[in-house]
Formats: C-alpha cells, sequence, structure tokens
C-alpha cells in the first residue's frame, strides 16, 4: 500500500507537472525563425516549473523512503520519456534526411533542366539564323535568277531581230537575184534567137 501511495503520489505529481505546462499535450511549439534566447529562457521557465512542482511534490511526503522512491519513479518515467524522444528524434532525422536527399535530387533535376532549356533556347535561336541566312539566300538567288532570266529574254530576243532581219535581207537579196536571172535568161533567149536568125541568114 505504501509503495501504491508513493507510486500513486509520482504519477499525481508528473500529471500536474504537466497540467501546468502548456502545450505538453497538445504541442504547440514556437514557431520557426524564433531567437535563441526566447528559447533559451522559456526552456529555463520551464524547468523552473518543473522543478518546483517536483520539490512541492516531494514535500508532501514525510520519510526520505518515499521522497526517495517518489524520485526513483520520477526518473524513470523521466528515462523512458527520454527514451521516447530519442526513438521519435532518430526517426525525424531519417525523414530529415529522406528530405535532404530529394531537395537535392531535386535540385539537380532543376538545374539540368534549366540547362536543357539553355541549350534548347541556344538551338532554336540558332536555328532562326539559320533560317533567316537561308532566307536571304534564296531570296537573293531569286533575284539573280530573275535577272538572268531577264538577260536571257532580252539576248534571245536581240537575236531573234538579227535573225529576222538578216531573213529579210535574205528575202530581198533572193528576189534581186531572181530578177536577175529572169533578165539574163531573156538576155539569153533574145541572143539564141539573134543567133539563130544569123545562122538562117548565112
Amino acid at each position: 500500500m505504501e509503495e501504491a501511495r508513493i507510486c500513486g503520489l509520482g504519477v499525481k505529481a508528473d500529471m500536474e507537472k504537466r497540467e501546468e505546462i502548456p502545450g505538453r499535450e497538445a504541442r504547440t511549439g514556437p514557431p520557426d525563425g524564433q531567437q535563441d534566447s526566447e528559447c533559451s529562457r522559456n526552456k529555463e521557465k520551464t524547468l523552473g516549473k518543473e522543478v518546483l512542482l517536483l520539490m512541492q511534490a516531494l514535500n508532501t511526503l514525510s520519510t526520505p523512503e518515499e521522497k526517495l522512491a517518489a524520485l526513483c519513479k520520477k526518473y524513470a518515467d523521466l528515462l523512458e520519456e527520454s527514451r521516447n524522444v530519442q526513438k521519435q528524434m532518430k526517426i525525424l532525422q531519417k525523414k530529415q534526411a529522406q528530405i535532404v536527399k530529394e531537395k537535392v535530387h531535386l535540385q539537380s533535376e532543376h538545374s539540368k533542366a534549366i540547362l536543357a532549356r539553355s541549350k534548347l533556347e541556344s538551338l532554336c535561336r540558332e536555328l532562326q539564323r539559320h533560317n533567316k541566312t537561308l532566307k536571304e539566300e534564296n531570296m537573293q538567288q531569286a533575284r539573280e535568277e530573275e535577272e538572268r532570266r531577264k538577260e536571257a529574254t532580252a539576248h534571245f530576243q536581240i537575236t531573234l531581230n538579227e535573225i529576222q532581219a538578216q531573213l529579210e535581207q535574205h528575202d530581198i537579196h533572193n528576189a534581186k537575184l531572181r530578177q536577175e536571172n529572169i533578165e539574163l535568161g531573156e538576155k539569153l533567149k533574145k541572143l539564141i534567137e539573134q543567133y539563130a536568125l544569123r545562122e538562117e541568114v548565112i
């Protein structure tokens, strides 16, 4: 019965301590970015309350054996709580390591994506410059081809006109030759007739 009373007292003191400390059951820790000095003051204040509550609980006990038993019970509770906190700390550390690993991986993927986008933009600019150069070259070739076509057409027209003029000259010359042949034929006919008359006279 005495041990049960001591253990109950230790539990009661621990429960009172938990009720006195705000945020023990539903912890709403300080927001991220709070200054270290404020954290230190809050920690000292919390420890001061715990020690005060523990002293008050020990003062209700009459014998040193009871106080020692209560202290042992309190130590065992704190040790168990510390072990639980260590387990939770290890779990959180593993989660943190995983998150850091994922963050590094995402940063690497982000860097690769930025590099790929930069290369793609560079290739696009190069392609645009190449297309512009090809367009200008094609336009220049088209202008040169048009100039050559115009020159060839003009040269062909000049040649055609020259040929036409030569044909006309040949036609005139042929007509003149035909006329001369006709005249020569008539003269030859007259000479033959005159020669025949002379033969008859002789």
